[in-house]
């Protein structure tokens, strides 16, 4: 197999060898796609579990081999949502992977064969930058180029050019057809399918360990949606000497953790996520004195009500209503 002609290198030229977090969704569907052609031959020897376990396994492993991905980019674009930062589960990445071959068909190939019948000769390169900017004049964010009477708004461009960021956030299944497809069929000379290694599945359902998010092992691995303390936890009514010292060490432990990934996620993360720890820590104990007054004021609002109580009594014996 020629060197130039592999996964590592056709999904390098396809994002011109540059991942930005808008990405995370598209590689996410090329990993997928991939994981599932070197698994055809092999599922017909796995039970229904153990094949989600084997792509989400052989999808990850995929995404080590690009070499234009840290360790936290590979384990971002494998997380279920940007927002929750939860590593993709095997179920979730199965659905995922049946559902981009329709995607295709019924977001892209319509258009993929206008342009290519009106366009014969044309490179698959040029079809695609065709195709996105024939959804991009149709969507929404082209319209604002153009007056309610259909004029153009003095200062811009008819059509209005696509940016380079578009193809990501708009379809994130259009890199799997950019990497793929000729026209509206799968590339018959597409780049043979190689996983990694063969990823060991469990025997049982309940034997499930978790899939290693891309970090390649050590710190960089750990799910970082764990990072935080719920404030609810953090922060009861009454605490004991125990429970705070408890807090204490677990907002200790994860800003030590948070210290290693510096430089591998965004500054503004980890701002984010020291606050967070910080927002979680328990408020201040009173000093002792204070602690002490509070507790002689109780003792003695005790012993006034009972010595009411008493007084009350005393009354009710001798007949006075009071």
């Amino acid at each position: 197999m020629p060197a130039s002609d592999s996964f590592q290198v056709h999904v390098k030229m396809a994002v011109d060898g540059k991942y930005h977090s808008c990405m995370r969704r598209s590689l996410q569907s090329v990993a997928l796609y991939e994981a599932d052609r070197c698994l055809v031959g092999r599922y017909a020897n796995l039970r229904p579990f153990q094949r989600k376990f084997a792509l989400l396994g052989t999808a990850v492993d995929l995404l080590k081999t690009l070499d234009f991905l840290n360790d936290y980019q590979r384990q971002e674009i494998m997380f279920r949502t940007n927002s929750s930062k939860e590593p993709l589960a095997p179920d979730l990445a199965w659905r995922r992977m049946k559902l981009i071959t329709r995607e295709i068909a019924q977001t892209i190939l319509p258009q993929a064969e206008e342009l290519v019948k009106e366009n014969k000769g044309k490179r698959h390169d040029e079809i695609c930058v065709m195709l996105l900017q024939k959804q991009f004049d149709e969507s929404k964010e082209s319209s604002k180029t153009v007056m309610p009477d259909g004029s153009l708004i003095p200062g811009h461009e008819f059509p209005k050019p696509y940016s380079p960021m578009w193809e990501y956030n708009h379809n994130n299944v259009f890199t799997v057809y950019r990497i793929y497809y000729r026209g509206t069929v799968v590339d018959p000379n597409i780049f043979p399918p190689v996983a990694p290694r063969e990823v060991e599945v469990p025997v049982k359902k309940t034997d499930i360990p978790a899939v290693d998010g891309g970090g390649g092992g050590g710190v960089s691995s750990l799910p970082l949606a764990g990072l935080t303390i719920k404030p609810d936890k953090a922060k009861p009514v009454e605490l004991t000497d125990e429970e705070r010292r408890e807090i204490l060490k677990e907002v200790k432990d994860h800003t030590e953790l948070l210290r290693e990934f510096v430089g591998v996620i965004p500054d503004d993360e980890l701002a984010q996520r020291k606050r967070a720890l910080y927002a979680a820590l328990p408020p201040v104990p009173p000093p002792a004195g204070k602690k002490r007054k509070k507790v002689v004021k109780e003792i003695a609002s005790d012993a006034a009500a009972k010595s009411a109580v008493k007084d009350e009594e005393d009354w009710d014996e001798v007949g006075v209503d009071v």
